[in-house]
């Protein structure tokens, strides 16, 4: 049986090895193990080789619920590989984290359209978004609040995610984001009276916060005759883009605003 020497004794060992015999080993390493070939080539190449990383980790977790053939698969073990795997990789970047949230969006909007899913799946689903919350509330600063705030409110607003128990797990997690003013918030997503598309959302919470309210309150009223602020607006696709539609602020009329891709 080998016997395993401690990552302080392979330091000292390779101290004394020459740079031939460092650059051998390393790649007799890289040739022979998936994972350290991985991890090397992100330290070698930098971003470029992490973002490629983080996007094939994406593809995997979306056809675990949308496979180009076949029927999902929704495998747990898939899934926490994928999220473990760029743990590791990407140690110190945003990029772990951005994954964890992509991975709830991905398992809300299945749920959504669906309307159930395999119990193990949304048990890993609500630890993950768990863990997003707790992950936001060790932050010294809001500033990854703030660039995730509208992606991880959309998560618990998302309707039709009351299978398992799943919607009052996610409530009671997000009520503990301490970023959150929960007696006072407010904002578009609250307005909306529903989600007729959660892929409409997500193409909707793209558009920085700034440019989303200028579409807000940018609405032509024909009732009115005048530009309005859009009100209880619900979001839908279109083959044209996305559609806003509700109320206006002034007069309740029926409005919409079609945002064009």
């Amino acid at each position: 049986m080998i016997v395993l020497l401690t990552p302080a004794k392979i330091k000292r060992k390779l101290s004394d090895c020459s740079k031939d015999e460092l650059i051998d080993l390393l790649y007799e390493t890289v040739k022979t193990n998936k994972d350290a070939q991985v991890y090397v080539s992100v330290k070698l190449e930098g971003e470029s080789a992490l973002l490629e990383m983080i996007n094939a980790s994406k593809e995997r977790i979306y056809k675990e619920f949308y496979p180009t053939r076949g029927l999902p698969k929704l495998r747990v073990s898939k899934v926490k590989l994928a999220l473990t795997e760029l743990k590791t990789i990407g140690k110190g970047t945003i990029w772990p984290f951005e994954l964890l949230v992509y991975f709830c969006e991905v398992v809300v909007q299945y749920i959504h359209e669906q309307a159930n899913i395999f119990e193990d799946m949304g048990d890993c689903f609500t630890d993950s978004y768990e863990e997003v919350i707790q992950l936001l509330n060790k932050e010294k600063t809001p500033d990854l609040f703030e660039k995730y705030k509208d992606r991880v409110k959309a998560i618990v607003h998302t309707p039709d995610c009351e299978c398992w128990g799943i919607h009052d797990s996610l409530a009671g997690s997000y009520s503990d984001l301490k970023w959150v003013d929960h007696a006072e918030e407010e904002d578009d997503i609250d307005h909306a009276s529903g989600v007729i598309s959660y892929a409409a959302m997500s193409e909707w919470l793209k558009i920085p916060e700034d440019v989303r309210g200028k579409y807000i309150s940018n609405v032509w009223c024909g009732n009115c005759l005048d530009t309005t602020t859009i009100r209880d607006f619900s979001v839908k696709s279109s083959t044209h883009g996305i559609i806003l539609q509700g109320s206006c602020s002034n007069c309740k009329h029926q409005v919409a605003r079609v945002i064009e891709k």
